[in-house]
């Protein structure tokens, strides 16, 4: 049998689970089209970050929603071992998907709120995807702070999400977002590699890289803990 990797993974788990989401939401299948699409092009950027990331031993998914970037690098990596820390509606819905996985001896599920919740600790990476954009510059340092706390020494941040030129004006739809976000939340946008860098910074990680640009919201950017 040919092994499987990263990107098979999320091709099965991540985008059943996102129907699954929007048909129980909205009932709307050319919604849930739009997501397949979208869901499909991070494919190969995970596929990209499988030999990088094989080496970690314990993962944190923040705002893991169904857990199904956890499935994909667990099924791609017997090695790893998971956390998934997510609002208490969302977690039950994780149990759920993942009881026939036959993962769940390697994954923990932990229920809060990161804008109040201390996160669990003893991790060696932590991915954020697709949370950023949600939140105001003082609320995204607050929350790298925490998952500073959270992981080991030399632990790694990933944070998948938009990323813009300097002036905020490129990708297009990021620009575009970044209006979805000014009239949909409290102080959400989009940022640029330089915003992200200086407050990962401000939070204490270093050796902030832009691993991958994106004309979406496949963009990534690592940070590391001294």
């Amino acid at each position: 049998m040919e092994a499987r990797t990263v990107g098979d993974a999320v091709g099965d788990a991540e985008l059943a689970a996102e129907r699954d989401i929007l048909r129980a939401g909205v009932g709307d299948d050319q919604a849930v089209a739009g997501a397949e699409a979208r869901l499909a092009d991070t494919e190969d950027d995970l596929a990209r970050e499988q030999d990088r990331l094989r080496d970690q031993a314990i993962e944190s998914y923040i705002g893991g929603g169904s857990g199904a970037y956890a499935q994909a690098f667990l099924e791609a990596s017997p090695g790893l071992t998971a956390t998934i820390f997510d609002l208490p509606s969302v977690i039950n819905m994780a149990r759920q998907r993942l009881a026939s996985t036959g993962l769940l001896d390697r994954i923990q599920l932990v229920a809060g709120d990161f804008y109040k919740d201390k996160l669990p600790t003893g991790h060696d990476l932590a991915l954020l995807s697709a949370i950023i954009h949600q939140n105001s510059p003082e609320q995204n340092v607050e929350l790298y702070r925490k998952i500073f706390s959270a992981l080991q020494p030399e632990g790694r941040l990933v944070i998948r999400d938009h990323v813009m030129s300097s002036d905020h004006t490129r990708p297009t739809s990021g620009a575009l977002f970044a209006v979805n976000m000014l009239v949909g939340t409290a102080g959400g946008r989009t940022y640029s590699f330089e915003d992200i860098k200086s407050s990962l910074e401000s939070a204490g990680f270093i050796k902030v890289n832009l691993i991958q640009p994106d004309e979406r919201m496949n963009g990534l950017v690592e940070g590391f803990k001294p």
